[in-house]
């Protein structure tokens, strides 16, 4: 799953959830179930500038301490052990998240899939508050 699917999943999440303590659970645990969908990958340069622009269109919209953007950063987190486990030439064998390693979605040439959802999740994002503030 893209970088930057997997933080505005975990930005939607954080939207619904009542402190940031979900916020990061639901970022961390939807990593792995994104994982398990059907996607494609992009080259590391194309995933980090879409990463960045998520990540900033976030923090843009509901604050670097909200729950919004806590959650995208737990949702991309677990991405960490793909870059370092490239940029070192180590064996992905050994990685230790599931969906890593072997429990992994199957390969696609559509990107369409991953566009859909994240353009639910801006859609999730989009909605306005009712009598919270950007950091609650």
């Amino acid at each position: 799953m893209m970088a930057a699917v997997h933080a505005l999943i975990g930005a939607a999440l954080g939207r619904v959830a009542k402190n940031h303590g979900q916020a990061i659970a639901a970022g961390v645990l939807s990593h792995m179930a994104a994982d398990a969908l059907p996607h494609r990958d992009l080259e590391m340069p194309q995933e980090a500038a879409l990463l960045a622009a998520a990540l900033g269109v976030v923090a843009l919209a509901r604050g670097p301490r909200s729950r919004e953007f806590v959650g995208a950063l737990a949702g991309v987190a677990p991405d960490i052990e793909n870059v370092i486990v490239r940029i070192a030439g180590l064996d992905e064998d050994k990685m230790l998240l599931p969906t890593h390693r072997g429990a992994h979605g199957r390969e696609t040439d559509s990107l369409l899939p991953q566009a859909a959802l994240a353009l639910a999740c801006l859609a999730v994002l989009a909605v306005p508050d009712r009598g919270r503030d950007k950091d609650g």
